[in-house]
């Protein structure tokens, strides 16, 4: 089965744009850093996936962050897309965790997507309240509202894949022919079942739900778990830190620790190193 990648399709006698994604080991990479109960798995992955899709349309150097920020025990999940290939993601939650029903779980929360959509720096933000119904509902709202194009998103989970169906208006597309073969469209893609988005292959489960349409398959993304931490962008925060709460860390602790919650990677600097640092930056030696 092709999994870890995303495919890109169009329709011939409609504007309308579709995206498939299927991740199967970029989804174990990132359940293998953390221990998650069974329904924050369920809720990141179908993060991850949403994530993947929005990745999808960004240029070569291009960023998606999208945040689940809930006030219910389940705080936080969040995840990330960059040049469109490499995913990460992670959640924060409180115990206990009671029952999978979403609102219980994320309360009054919202979702935040920041782009930067040419990988140039220029961040453009969009804010939506959480939907009742769940991530995929609140994804269609924040298209009609933020990107003021209908959207059509389905989302999926398991302990082993993460999956998600995207279908988008394109611009431009006002004739009444047009939004009547759009509401068509995303009519049959609504009867797309959780099992089949997870391991169908794509070809079978485009053709199945499209059957009498000319569905043009584009090109593919290979997709993967990577994190964009790094040793320099560690010095970078610890330097911002200042000297004098870097002298308490190093009095407190003899040395000084950062994990990344991405990826668990740890970085390790006692005080030779920290001496180190500081003197490439022409701070005098540590007292």
């Amino acid at each position: 089965m092709s999994t870890d990648t995303l495919h890109r399709f169009t329709f011939a006698t409609a504007p309308v744009r579709g995206l498939l994604v299927q991740l199967d080991a970029a989804w174990q990479d990132v359940l293998s850093r953390h221990h998650y109960p069974p329904v924050v798995r369920g809720l990141l992955g179908q993060l991850l996936a949403a994530t993947a899709l929005l990745g999808g349309n960004l240029k070569a150097d291009g960023q998606v962050i999208v945040e689940l920020r809930g006030a219910g025990p389940l705080r936080l999940l969040v995840a990330d897309s960059r040049a469109g290939s490499t995913l990460r993601a992670l959640a924060r939650w409180d115990e206990p965790l009671h029952g999978s029903d979403f609102q219980e779980l994320v309360g009054a929360g919202r979702l935040v997507i920041t782009l930067d959509a040419r990988g140039d720096g220029r961040r453009y933000q969009g804010i939506v309240e959480l939907a009742p119904g769940g991530l995929a509902e609140t994804l269609e709202g924040y298209f009609a509202t933020s990107e003021q194009l209908p959207g059509c998103i389905l989302l999926a989970a398991d302990d082993t894949r993460a999956a998600g169906l995207l279908l988008q208006r394109l611009p431009g597309s006002n004739a009444p022919a047009d939004a009547l073969r759009w509401e068509h469209l995303a009519m049959l893609a609504a009867t797309t079942r959780p099992q089949e988005l997870l391991h169908l292959e794509p070809a079978q489960l485009l053709g199945r739900l499209f059957a009498e349409e000319d569905l043009h398959l584009l090109a593919t993304q290979a997709l993967r778990f990577g994190c964009s931490c790094s040793g320099e962008r560690v010095e970078a925060t610890l330097l911002a830190l200042g000297r004098a709460e870097i002298e308490s860390l190093l009095a407190e602790r003899g040395g000084v620790d950062v994990d990344c919650e991405f990826c668990n990677q740890h970085y390790h600097y006692d005080r030779a190193a920290v001496q180190r640092l500081l003197a490439g930056m022409g701070s005098g030696p540590l007292h």
